[in-house]
């Protein structure tokens, strides 16, 4: 009995010290709470001096404040502490048991586990705490670690919550892209599906007949913090809108996203019960949970006006009239704002006409569509001039014409920013980028709005300013027939030991004389691009996902201008990381397979299908049975599905 009540008035002592220290660090934390707007004051002066100090030594886009530099640090001495008080115990532990009944031992030892239980307590309750005021602090739930990623749709995996993007051809593509970083706090959100959709399913109380803009639907489309889903956008607080074929929908928050102290990643969910222009779910099968992604958005607000890249055809000529007109922005452009139709009237935020050598000037009916990740506009005439190699199709430019363009800037809201005036309802007379900056037609880094506005504006392009390149070519009566080849493809046929965010980079053939190597940009899809997998962790199509984009390159292998050669175009297929393959063991497979496809629906800037079957050997094109396909400059036979495919097979091993 005395052994019995000696134990019990330990335990009571024990557990009266552990009480008395997890009150005191309570009650340190409660008290340090009416401290806390000081605190985050001083932390946000704080962060601008850091920030103003990295400026200057070259590391503007620093990303980590100090909150978060507070609590890693706290992190890895409560941590490390720890870890001593955690081998102090095992250790008395060990003690303890080869004690061999000597009490003075046995009483050793128990002291010392008795007093680590106590410390690794405190140490829990102190993570806890910290943890606490200082996401109380800076309004992020954990300040301890890092958040965001990309992938997997229906459940949460390794790879997150986003899928099918490009697999499922449910949606296209979207900006941000999953798991984009540093993107503009300003930013619009903007997301392109496969099928029309119902615009009700992202217009609040939207109804048929109504403008396809208003308010923003927020029981289908739920935007927030990631791990705050209660601070959801409501419908006061953004605006959304759907583009006239019922494909893109255009969402812009009515205030920034995210805060100036501390990069926030940003988590968009897209219901189950989204609807196509039909009435039916557009999300089904491995996707009837709906859709998911996450981007990171900086500190920073976006005030920096977009400007052209490159215009093809580039001045001169003549060329082939089924040539098509393709105008490269340097960023992703707000689509209302540079697509639309215009037949006899509509569309006039880009404008193209033709003319007898500059006499007789008409404006030409079509459609400007936008695609490659919003940053490239085509524009399709109405005139039909025969079929190409896929039986689709061709729209040709009127014959041995003058053709000339104009891309209009937007008035702006005053002369102090870039901010296009139609901010507020998403409607603008010219050209704006994803964060509502007109466009800069000079280059020169600012905005000054269209040619002929009260504020005295030059910035439509091309500009007036001298040195600037003319938005001008001839047209001749021919018709261009010649296809787009494959040059090279990277990872190449067969690869192995690649890297898990290695990229695939589909280079094409091209004379400079005549283009026939850039590619028409909205045939950059996942209809022509694709990439299938294959292998045992490769099982579950919810994490899978990609989509491909574009740029034109000139003779030194820099994204072309307007200025210089536009060589080829070279295909960059994006993807979700790729899942390294195990060790195999005798007699097993247990490499994951990843297969890359460019299909015949693929055009260039001629309108011309590429022929998986043919290629170029020694400056000679050719086609021979059994239809070998063209891969790094050999001829491969492969797998030909749906007509014929590009098919090449590359292995990636560990």
């Amino acid at each position: 009995m005395l052994e019995k009540r000696r134990f019990q008035v330990k335990f009571q002592n024990l557990f009266g010290k552990v009480l008395l220290s997890l009150v005191l660090v309570a009650l340190v934390g409660l008290a340090s709470l009416p401290f806390v707007k000081s605190a985050q004051a001083q932390l946000n002066q704080s962060q601008t001096v850091v920030n103003a100090t990295a400026q200057s030594a070259g590391l503007a886009n620093t990303s980590t404040d100090l909150p978060t530099i507070i609590g890693r640090i706290i992190y890895v001495v409560l941590g490390t502490v720890g870890v001593i008080f955690l081998a102090l115990m095992l250790f008395s532990g060990y003690q303890y048991m080869t004690a061999g009944g000597d009490p003075e031992k046995i009483k050793s030892a128990i002291s010392r586990i008795r007093n680590a239980v106590i410390g690794l307590l405190i140490i829990a309750f102190s993570f806890v705490i910290v943890n606490f005021i200082l996401s109380w602090i800076t309004g992020q739930p954990n300040l301890f670690g890092t958040g965001g990623g990309g992938g997997g749709g229906g459940g949460f995996g390794q790879w997150g919550n986003t899928g099918g993007l490009g697999n499922a051809q449910i949606i296209e593509y979207h900006y941000p892209e999953p798991g984009q970083m540093n993107v503009p706090r300003n930013t619009a959100i903007v997301i392109t599906f496969v099928p029309s959709i119902d615009p009700a399913s992202f217009i609040s109380g939207w109804t048929q007949g109504q403008p396809t803009s208003g308010k923003l639907n927020d029981g289908m489309v739920r935007i927030h913090p990631e791990g705050s889903a209660s601070q959801n956008l409501s419908p006061d607080m953004a605006l959304a809108a759907v583009s006239p074929d019922g494909k893109t929908v255009m969402i812009k928050p009515n205030d920034p996203l995210g805060n100036a102290q501390k990069p926030t990643w940003y988590e968009v969910v897209l219901d189950a019960g989204i609807l196509n222009a039909s009435g039916t779910k557009i999300f089904g099968g491995n996707f009837s949970n709906g859709y998911v992604w996450r981007f990171q958005v900086s500190t920073q607000i976006d005030n920096t006006p977009p400007r052209v890249q490159s215009v093809i055809p580039m001045a001169g000529g003549p060329y082939a009239r089924n040539i098509v007109i393709q105008i490269n922005f340097n960023e992703p452009m707000f689509p209302s704002s540079v697509a639309g139709i215009y037949n006899n009237g509509g569309f006039q935020n880009v404008q193209i006409y033709q003319s007898d050598g500059g006499k007789n000037e008409q404006q030409i009916s079509g459609e400007f569509r936008l695609s490659n990740g919003y940053r490239t506009v085509e524009f399709v005439t109405n005139d039909d001039c025969g079929v190409n190699s896929c039986l689709i199709k061709m729209r040709c430019l009127p014959a041995d014409k003058t053709i000339r363009g104009i891309i209009k800037a937007a008035t702006l809201l005053n002369n102090d920013s870039a901010l296009a005036a139609g901010y507020k309802t998403g409607i603008f007379n010219g050209a704006v980028d994803m964060a509502f900056n007109s466009l800069d037609g000079d280059s020169d880094g600012k905005a000054t709005g269209p040619v002929g506005d009260p504020a005295g504006g030059f910035d439509d392009y091309p500009s007036s300013k001298p040195g600037t390149p003319p938005f001008a070519f001839l047209t001749n009566s021919q018709i261009n027939r010649d296809p787009p080849f494959i040059k090279t493809i990277d990872p190449g046929v067969k690869a192995d030991k690649i890297p898990l965010d290695k990229n695939i980079d589909i280079s094409w053939l091209s004379d400079p004389n005549d283009m026939n190597g850039v590619i028409m940009a909205q045939t950059v899809n996942s209809r022509g691009f694709r990439i299938y997998t294959e292998g045992p962790q490769e099982t579950d199509p919810n994490t899978w996902w990609f989509f491909s984009k574009m740029i034109n390159v000139d003779d030194n292998g820099q994204e072309a201008s307007s200025t210089t050669p536009h060589v080829q175009s070279l295909v960059t297929i994006y993807h979700r990381p790729f899942i390294n393959s195990d060790i195999p063991k005798q007699g097993q497979d247990l490499n994951n397979y990843y297969d890359p496809y460019v299909r015949h629906y693929v055009m260039n800037i001629y309108q011309n299908c590429f022929n998986p079957a043919a290629m170029v050997k020694k400056g000679v094109k050719t086609t021979s049975a059994p239809k070998p396909n063209f891969c790094n400059d050999t001829a491969v036979v492969g797998t030909d599905l749906g007509g014929g495919n590009f098919y090449c097979d590359f292995i990636k091993k560990p």
